[in-house]
């Protein structure tokens, strides 16, 4: 061990921390999802909404529930522009998350040319179908933690909103099986 290197104790602690955050990343997301499918259901006006709610990637529901939202008669301008605004930069927020939920994690030190004055993540993220290879990316536990707030934030304000706006389209009957 050099003399420079914390103790391998500490160096667990930290490492055991990000694996920990990465999990409040995936279930913050998973409450933000949530808020989405709910939210989606309410300007359907059909029984079936669920069901359609249900089907949808994420990627998908922002952006139906997007066309949606701009032609619902329902609800007022200011309305229409609070919603939006809630939906406008969550691709990039999802993205973010999906990269630490879904990508092959190193916990460890950062490239050797970049220095880092808390733990950071070391993400290779996963090639899929939809996505194209990317490098390595460096993500410190300060944006883990910002990226845990945001989600978080963001499905609350969600939840609110809907509440506030659609309280009728709420209630609609759906079908639960």
């Amino acid at each position: 061990m050099n003399a420079d290197e914390p103790p391998m104790e500490d160096q667990a602690a930290a490492c055991y921390g990000m694996e920990a955050l990465v999990g409040e990343v995936a279930q913050a997301s998973a409450h933000l999802e949530l808020q989405l499918r709910n939210l989606m259901e309410a300007p359907l006006d059909s029984k079936h909404a669920s069901l359609v709610a249900a089907g949808l990637a994420v990627g998908d529901l922002i952006d139906t529930y997007t066309v949606l939202l701009k032609v619902n008669k329902e609800i007022n301008e200011a309305q229409r522009a609070e919603g939006l605004a809630l939906l406008s930069g969550l691709k990039d927020l999802l993205n973010t998350r999906h990269n630490l939920v879904h990508g092959v994690v190193a916990i460890g030190e950062p490239p050797s040319d970049e220095a880092f004055p808390e733990p950071v993540i070391q993400i290779a993220t996963v090639v899929s179908k939809r996505r194209k290879p990317e490098t390595s990316i460096t993500v410190t536990k300060t944006d883990s933690e910002k990226t845990v707030k945001e989600l978080t934030k963001r499905a609350h304000a969600i939840l609110h909103w809907a509440a506030e706006n659609l309280p009728d389209q709420l209630h609609r009957h759906q079908i639960n099986s």
